[in-house]
């Protein structure tokens, strides 16, 4: 009788690709699309298929720098660093040919889900060990993670490290690497279109900040995360977490330095230092679980009762400052010379600008709600019980809900800013048009701004490349352009 197995070889070889690869349903979203868990029919295994957008599949520079980056991540062989299978072309939901990554399905929990669900934990500094072990092989094999965060990081059930994600991973002879990342954890010169090794070594300290004390070292927008990184001090993590030996706060400064030059020359030089480091008097052994392990604290804990407690008077407080804030900013804005006024904001409009703000403040609170009850709700339950009710993490809860009151209260002062662009105009020896609250009259009044806005967007995302050059060239002539408009519109409306 033949032998079947070179008939079922040539079967398999034959398969194809989108009978191959069943798509059993979706593990979650990554920088560059979405990952779903399926069946290799050919292997016999489960993968992950991750489906690239159609943005870049449809960009034939991103398909090359994501063939690059393929071919980059496997040539890496590391317990820590997950494994890329294959590249391949099958139809994604609306029957489109589009590229997808085969890579090897990790069973585990990303560490963004283990500090929500248990806060931080000394025993986290054992994950990041693991980390760093996989980035040393990246680095090793000239390859740049550049988006190191805690939901990159997965943890198994039996305590393995893996490294996910290289949405942005570049080698690093690359020159081409473009600004990405997540502004939490980006180091300065990413911004700038600057990274090697250390960049990830800068990452790395952000992640091991969060790890030691359940928060970012910086809070807040996105421009401003991204000055606090370029130019505020570092954070002490014992500001936060007192716990935190002095040894273990050392090794988080200096990853965390502003200048390159002041951090850990590579991966293997913080590793060692972070296994030199105590983490508290009695060190787990490395093969001691990940941290979901709660860890024994002294003094009373956080139960949900209290936890439920805390976030009543979180949102009791931030809905107070919400509503109050826009009262202050309206009575601010009664002061300006009813000639700046609008028929719009007379006084018996007030109810309706205040819900207006209220509504701004809410929408800009949901979409960063995330964030916002994290910092209502306290510490996690389990962790140490703060001394006060309305603690520091509160606070900037609070302050949240203040600064999105305060940017829904904006359009309330607009009596000022037209005070402020007639002072300016009166000073530059520009007419004032009669028709100043008309529809074309309120699009002068708002020139100024737009010139302001695209002549720092047009010179401040100026690189020495083609693209970046023609996108700023764009941005400048636009500012020019709001000028010109601005003294023009007087002079053709007179």
């Amino acid at each position: 009788m033949a032998d079947p197995l070179p008939t079922s070889l040539i079967r398999a070889d034959t398969m194809s690709v989108e009978r191959r690869f069943e798509l059993l349903g979706r593990i979650g979203a990554g920088n560059h699309g979405v990952v779903f868990r399926a069946r290799d029919s050919q292997l016999q295994r489960e993968v992950a298929v991750k489906r690239f957008s159609h943005f870049l599949a449809d960009d034939p520079r991103a398909m090359r720098r994501i063939t690059r980056e393929v071919a980059t991540l496997a040539r890496v062989s590391h317990p820590n660093v997950v494994t890329v299978h294959d590249l391949v072309q099958m139809p994604d939901g609306d029957g489109e040919i589009t590229p997808h990554l085969v890579m090897e399905l990790v069973e585990g929990r990303s560490l963004r889900d283990l500090l929500t669900s248990h806060g931080p934990s000394p025993r986290s500094v054992i994950v990041v060990r693991g980390v760093l072990e996989g980035l040393a092989a990246c680095h090793h094999a000239g390859i740049l993670h550049l988006d190191i965060k805690p939901a990159n990081v997965l943890v198994t059930a039996e305590g393995g490290v893996k490294i996910v994600d290289f949405g942005i991973a570049r080698a690093a002879s690359d020159a081409t690497a473009t600004i990405a990342g997540t502004p939490h954890y980006m180091p300065p010169e990413q911004y700038e279109g600057r990274a090697d090794q250390r960049s990830d070594i800068y990452s790395v300290g952000c992640l091991l900040f969060e790890c030691l004390t359940g928060s970012p070292p910086f809070r807040g927008t996105m421009a401003s995360q991204l000055l606090a990184h370029r130019e505020q001090p570092r954070p002490d993590p014992r500001s936060l977490t007192p716990q935190v030996p002095a040894g273990m706060a050392a090794v988080v400064m200096r990853a965390m330095a502003i200048d390159p030059a002041h951090r850990y020359a590579t991966v293997q030089d913080m590793l060692a230092a972070l296994a030199a480091a105590p983490i508290h008097a009695a060190e787990p052994h490395a093969a001691t679980p990940p941290p979901h392990t709660p860890r024994a604290v002294a003094g009373p804990q956080v139960s949900r009762s209290t936890r439920l407690r805390a976030y009543a008077v979180g949102l009791a407080l931030s809905a107070f400052t919400v509503a109050l804030v826009p009262g202050l900013v309206w009575l601010a804005a009664a002061f300006a010379p009813d000639r700046y006024r609008p028929d719009a904001m007379d006084p018996s409009t007030a109810g309706t600008w205040w819900m207006i703000a209220v509504s701004i403040a809410t929408v800009l609170l949901l979409l960063r709600r995330r964030s916002f009850f994290e910092a209502i709700g306290g510490p996690a339950v389990g962790s140490l019980q703060p001394t006060r009710l309305v603690d520091a993490q509160m606070t900037r809860g609070i302050q949240m809900a203040a600064g999105s009151a305060l940017r829904g209260s904006l359009p309330m002062l607009f009596p000022w800013y037209v005070a402020l662009v007639a002072m300016c105009a009166a000073t530059a020896g520009t007419a004032w048009p009669d028709d100043v609250f008309s529809m074309w009259g309120v699009a002068w009044l708002l020139m100024p701004p737009a010139a302001i806005l695209l002549g720092i967007r047009g010179l401040t995302g100026l690189r020495p490349r083609f693209g970046a050059v023609l996108t700023s060239a764009v941005y400048l002539a636009g500012a020019a352009l709001a000028i010109v408009l601005f003294i023009a519109y007087p002079l053709a409306s007179s």
